[in-house]
């Protein structure tokens, strides 16, 4: 064997253990958050004080310590070990609650799907997803980018001057109780499918004290009773829930439901590498909750870009454009604007 295989050996080793060390990371950030444990630490402590502080077994805590010190979750000081920049983070930051939610979607929601991958690949029956612990933890994940997406959202074309916005699948309302808070003359429409949801988002509109100005209806906005004339029409991280084929119907349904000058704003993640979401790792991770997608029944891959925006345009928008949400653009608006002209409620969307 020369030195170069010898290297290489050595460095796809590397490669490998990194691997090993990525999936114990999660695990372990979800014990040391669900315990207790990080917070215990944010004064340093010895194994054995931390120990009976939690209640927990020595030993077990001891040699977690040393794991999570291992990769770079604690440090080991002159007091005990003490939180590393990453699990303070993780503690403090404004957006905790939903950092927390997508460490358990990755471990619980992706860990089980691509445990049955092997199966999947060869013909087995996708499950269904949809359980109300599912949707609760996508829920609660998607608030990761929700201020960047609200900030995404006003440098969007025509949306600053939005005064009837409608929010489909609007989920538990968070977005629609943002964008009512951020512009005050604005008022909102929320349609969603599961009235349990809805009822939590009539709680955060009034929660957000917006709900004066703002409905929640339940239904499917394919068949629901609703006004025209629409300045704004949110579509938020849920084009996945459509088949492709059924794009064009739902894309006129929106059109149809604008007023001129209108725009639809679509909220979607992006299998698109590019340098910056390289660096970020956004792009592995969209390309890891692509697959996790389209291991279910009734979910669809993200969508192809360029399709989406000629798509859009065979319906009669007469623009299309994107905002990123995320830096390199790994979530992002797609969104396309309605002429100012003046017709029928069906009348300028094409088949």
């Amino acid at each position: 064997m020369s030195i170069f295989s010898g290297l290489d050996d050595l460095t796809h080793g590397r490669t490998l253990a990194a691997t090993f060390d990525a999936f114990a990371r999660v695990h372990l950030l979800r014990v040391g958050l669900e315990l207790g444990l990080f917070e215990a630490l944010r004064r340093p402590l010895a194994a054995e004080a931390l120990a009976a502080k939690v209640g927990l077994a020595e030993d077990l805590v001891r040699s977690w310590l040393i794991a999570c010190e291992r990769i770079d979750l604690v440090r080991a000081g002159r007091e005990g070990h003490e939180l590393a920049d990453l699990t303070r983070f993780l503690l403090d930051s404004p957006e905790a609650p939903a950092l927390r939610a997508l460490l358990d979607q990755v471990a619980l929601g992706w860990g089980a799907r691509f445990q049955e991958l092997p199966q999947l690949l060869k013909g087995a029956a996708r499950p269904h997803f949809g359980s109300p612990e599912e949707t609760r933890r996508i829920a609660a994940a998607s608030r990761v980018v929700e201020k960047r997406a609200l900030a995404a959202l006003a440098r969007i074309p025509g949306t600053s001057r939005a005064r009837r916005v409608l929010d489909i699948g609007c989920g538990h309302g968070t977005y629609l109780a943002g964008f009512l808070a951020r512009f005050r003359d604005a008022q909102g429409v929320g349609v969603e499918l599961d009235p349990v949801v809805a009822e939590d988002a009539r709680r955060t509109l009034r929660e957000a004290e917006v709900w004066r100005r703002g409905e929640i209806r339940v239904g499917d906005f394919m068949s629901a009773e609703l006004p025209i004339g629409f300045d704004l029409i949110l579509l938020n991280n849920n084009l996945h829930y459509f088949a492709p084929a059924e794009h064009a119907a739902l894309f006129r349904r929106a059109f149809a439901k604008l007023a001129p000058g209108g725009v639809l704003a679509i909220q979607t993640g992006v299998v698109e590498p590019g340098r910056v979401s390289r660096w970020l790792g956004a792009d592995a991770e969209m390309a890891l909750f692509d697959l996790f997608l389209r291991c279910h029944e009734n979910l669809h891959g993200l969508p192809d870009l360029p399709a989406l925006h000629e798509r859009l345009r065979a319906t009669g928008f007469a623009s299309t454009g994107e905002v990123a949400v995320w830096p390199g653009g790994s979530a992002r608006y797609v969104f396309a604007t309605r002429a100012e002209t003046e017709g029928g409620e069906e009348a300028t969307a094409r088949p």
